[in-house]
Formats: C-alpha cells, structure tokens, sequence
C-alpha cells in the first residue's frame, strides 16, 4: 500500500508566539513492501513525519495520500469546504467531515504506528487482554480477536504460557514485543516505528530486527525512525536523511554511507564496520560494498576476495 505526501508542512502551535515548524514542503513516496529508514538528529522531524502517515497528524498544508484514502490540507480545499485557511482546527474538520474522521479509524488500522518505548502504552491486565483490546476495537468479535492476538503474539515469539500473565510483570524486552503484537494484531499493511531498538540490548535488538524482517519478507511495508546506523546498514533498503524538517537526502544505505562529503556536513557517522570496509576497499582489497552487512558479512566478504572466489 503506497504513502505519498505532497509539499506536506506542519507547525506545532501555528498562529501562537510558540509557533513551530516541524516539517517543510515534504515530497515523498513510500513504495509497497518497502523497508526504509528516517534518520536525522533529535527534532529534525521524524516523529512529526511519521504520525502524519495513519492520520494521527494533519498537515498544516500540503496533502497525504494513503493507497486511495487522501487528507489534503491545501489552501485551495480549506477554503473549498469552509476550513480556517491560517491555523488547523481540528474540531471544525470532525464537524464538516464526519466520514472522513471514520475513515481515518480506518486509516490507522492500515498504518499502525508503533510509537518509541511502545510498552509504556500497555494498559491491560493480562497480555492477551492487551493485545486483543485493538481488534476488538476496530469492530471484531471476542473470538475473532483472541485469535488475531495468539497469531501476532506468536509471530513475536511470545508462547500460550504468557497469556494470562500480567503483562506489568515481563521484562522490558517482552513488554515491547507484546506492545507490538498489539498493531501486528490488527493486520496492518504498512508497519511505522519510533526508535524501536532505543533501550534493549544487543540480543533484544537482534530479536526485533529479526521480526520486523520477517514481517517486511510476509509483505508488510516497514518505515523506522532511528539514530542507529548498524539498523540502516543491515535492514534498509531507503534510507531517508531530515534536518530542520526538510528532506535532504534520500538514497540507498550504501550510497548514503560512501558520500563522506555529505556525512561530514549532516553530522552522520556511518557504522564501524561499513568505514572498516572502506579502509581495506581503499586498501587494496576488492570487496563488493554491497555484501557488507554487518561484521560476518564483512568477514564473508574477505573470505571470498581472498580465496579468490568471483
């Protein structure tokens, strides 16, 4: 399912002495069963980016289009349809389009958003109450969304033997893999995440990149918000670069991190390894960049080249 936006800007607390803008004339596409990574420094604006892609956000201006469903927040359709033309105001979109606002519970069922340190949203008493709560709230039966919730938190590795424990009692890595299940749970077609490996350690990292990339391979879009760049080098296939809320680079992870001059400029450091690879490339040593992953992907790589493999 495709996202675009087109030239989308928003200003937290526009028309205010506070007034700021977070995003500026935004154009992207985000393709089916991408895999694409947003990076950028804390308030480059890739937090406010991605609640603009299931509704969460409006844009100030400019226009989201999800598969067929559109927000347009363009001068010329606010004054279309009697909105204020200087500052959003929510409450008037719900009274004049009531059906649009239907549309966006449907919205937000399509798109779900998985928001950083997401088993802070974990409310229920027990894990499979938790996880089916969102089914059910979309309209399914207690016995269509008990299932949907053993399916999910199977894919995340969470067994029957969780499922009448308080979920308050697991461990930071487990309560983040049921907060998942909960969005898995409603069967979206394009998966958002906040910094999601933020707080786990080496091996609860692994184990969610794992599952998103089983996820990606079932055919779900997968759009990450990260400062990792181990993240972007092994898992993305789009790497997506904001600074100030503009767009100012959007490549493969592997052209992102050969363009030293553009790096030194943004601030960005590659990953360890993939600067090591760099260094035996400029070396002497023929490797091909695009196998490097990661350090055993690297050492594969050296294997090859010395062995004399083609």
């Amino acid at each position: 399912m495709p996202i675009e936006l087109k030239h989308v800007f928003y200003t937290y607390d526009e028309g205010l002495p506070s007034s700021r803008e977070a995003l500026s004339d935004i154009n992207l596409l985000f393709k089916d069963h991408c895999f694409t990574a947003l990076i950028g420094e804390t308030g480059s604006g890739k937090s406010t980016l991605i609640q603009h892609l299931n509704g969460l956000l409006l844009p100030t201006s400019g226009i989201v289009q999800v598969n067929d469903y559109v927000i347009d927040m363009t001068l010329e359709y606010k004054k279309k349809h009697g909105l204020p033309t200087d500052v959003i105001n929510t409450h008037a979109m719900k009274k004049k389009h009531k059906k649009k606002q239907k549309d966006i519970k449907t919205l937000r069922k399509r798109v779900g958003l998985v928001f950083q340190f997401p088993e802070y949203q974990i409310f229920e008493e027990t894990v499979i109450k938790d996880v089916s709560y969102g089914p059910k709230n979309f309209g399914a039966t207690n016995e269509e969304a008990i299932a949907s919730a053993k399916r999910a938190l199977a894919l995340v590795g969470i067994d029957h033997s969780y499922y009448e424990r308080s979920p308050f009692e697991l461990s930071g890595g487990e309560k983040r893999r049921v907060a998942i299940a909960g969005i898995i749970a409603l069967n979206p077609d394009v998966l958002v995440l906040d910094e999601p490996t933020v707080g786990l350690d080496a091996g609860g990292q692994a184990m969610l990149m794992g599952l998103l990339t089983e996820i990606s391979r079932n055919g779900t879009s997968i759009i990450l918000a990260t400062h990792d760049m181990d993240v972007v080098l092994k898992y993305a296939d789009r790497a997506i670069v904001l600074d100030k809320g503009k767009v100012v680079s959007d490549s493969t992870p592997l052209d992102l991190f050969q363009n030293s001059e553009f790096l030194n400029k943004s601030s960005l450091e590659p990953p360890k390894v993939f600067r090591f690879a760099l260094d035996l490339k400029k070396h002497g040593l023929d490797i091909n960049l695009n196998n490097i992953k990661d350090c055993d992907s690297l050492a594969d790589e050296i294997i090859r080249v010395k062995s004399g493999v083609k």
